[in-house]
């Protein structure tokens, strides 16, 4: 039986928004792991859900000419998909005319990664009439060149995706050159910016937090949450909201720290403050979604891997996943912003040497954010299991984040 796996990596807007996914899969049997197969395409129609994967954004699959020739194309929807032709796919009449027939149909295709320069300009200017999108591969291409390009995509009506950026200087240079989407390592690496400090709001917030954690007794912390109003107010709306559904409505501090918990409680301030965090023009990335896939991602794994883990290994579980993303909110090294926090040893070990099972798991949830399935392979087996095990927890995963998304949109 083969085993199949799959990813998926943002791309996305000027706003920092998220606009699409490109889709990664790996399947067991098959040598071409590049570009999807008519195969491919049927094991991910019966194991996974397109809307579970792409919630209500598009996905990008990567392709070569001879899928073109199949009707499984019909197979996935049009208005979700994108088809990715791959670059080494060679040109011919009978490409190009049956692409031109897709587009008048409705389909959407995109050139993958492309490395632009004079050579590949003049190879795949038939395509241009095709397309709706252009990555190019910013690492490799003359972006001189491609500068002086954009006005003849505009003109097409393609929109043009920087690929393979991997520093916020790079991102901003993109930008600048006009841009459209932008995909890479960079939405994962910190922006550091000198003399970067913390807010007012973010210092309430922390103090709060490392309260909970110290066990602090309630009357100090309602007297705590009652010093930040906005923060008080926020958290009562959330409890009275539709997700708990209580017969009753809590009107107190104190009456919400007995009902939900100091762990719940800490977990909901965090998330609040990467959430605010979002909205400041200097936040470049969908960092909240980036902390809902990697809580939840190191939370499953914990579960697949120790099913009798307490709940208190849960939440420290969930706080390695969030603080391991924390310093992108606050532009400031890791080590500095964690300084701040009252974490436990095992958490700052798991954190900044990757010692231990939640530095382990941090490990494995990042190679699973960089579609590295032989590190996850790897893992999997010294536990005694197979990737048939990650599947559903992956679609989960990506329900979940999907959930959220449109929850904050409400």
């Amino acid at each position: 039986m083969s085993e199949r796996y799959i990813g998926r990596q943002p791309i996305i807007d000027t706003r920092a928004k998220i606009a699409a996914y490109d889709l990664l899969y790996r399947e067991s049997g098959h040598s071409d792991n590049n570009s999807v197969t008519a195969a491919v395409i049927s094991n991910l129609l019966g194991t996974f859900s397109m809307n579970a994967i792409l919630g209500k954004h598009l996905g990008f699959v990567r392709i070569d000419g001879e899928f073109l020739e199949y009707d499984v194309i019909h197979s996935l929807p049009k208005e979700k998909i994108v088809y990715a032709l791959l670059t080494d796919t060679k040109i011919t009449e009978i490409i190009l005319k049956r692409l031109s027939a897709l587009k008048d149909e409705g389909y959407l295709f995109a050139l993958n990664d492309c490395i632009y320069d004079h050579k590949t300009a003049d190879i795949f200017a038939p395509l241009l009439p095709s397309l709706q999108y252009m990555k190019i591969d910013v690492s490799r291409s003359d972006l001189t060149l491609v500068k002086n390009f954009i006005p003849m995509l505009r003109r097409y009506g393609i929109k043009l995706i920087g690929a393979k950026i991997e520093s916020h200087d790079v991102y901003e240079l993109c930008r600048s050159m006009g841009f459209d989407y932008f995909q890479g390592y960079f939405i994962s690496e910190p922006n550091i910016i000198k003399n970067a400090a913390f807010s007012p709001e973010h210092e309430g917030i922390i103090r709060l937090w490392n309260l909970l954690q110290n066990d602090t007794e309630i009357p100090e912390l309602v007297e705590e949450f009652q010093h930040n109003h906005a923060l008080s107010m926020k958290l009562l709306h959330f409890i009275n909201s539709a997700a708990f559904s209580l017969r009753n409505p809590v009107s107190s501090i104190e009456h919400v720290l007995k009902l939900m918990g100091r762990d719940p409680i800490s977990q909901w301030i965090m998330l609040l403050m990467f959430s605010e965090g979002e909205k400041n023009s200097e936040v470049r990335v969908p960092l909240v979604l980036m902390v809902i896939n990697r809580t939840e991602l190191m939370s499953s794994l914990l579960n697949l891997v120790n099913p009798s883990a307490s709940r208190g290994e849960k939440s420290t579980a969930y706080f390695v996943g969030m603080l391991s993303l924390i310093h992108l909110l606050f532009h400031m090294p890791q080590k500095e912003v964690l300084s701040r926090l009252n974490i436990s040893p095992e958490i700052e070990a798991a954190l900044l040497k990757g010692e231990g099972i939640y530095g382990e798991l941090l490990e494995v949830v990042r190679s699973i954010e960089l579609f590295d399935t032989e590190a996850v392979g790897n893992y999997l087996k010294t536990k005694g299991l197979s990737f048939s095990y990650i599947e559903p927890l992956l679609q989960q995963v990506m329900e979940k984040v999907n959930t959220f998304e449109k929850a904050m949109e409400q």
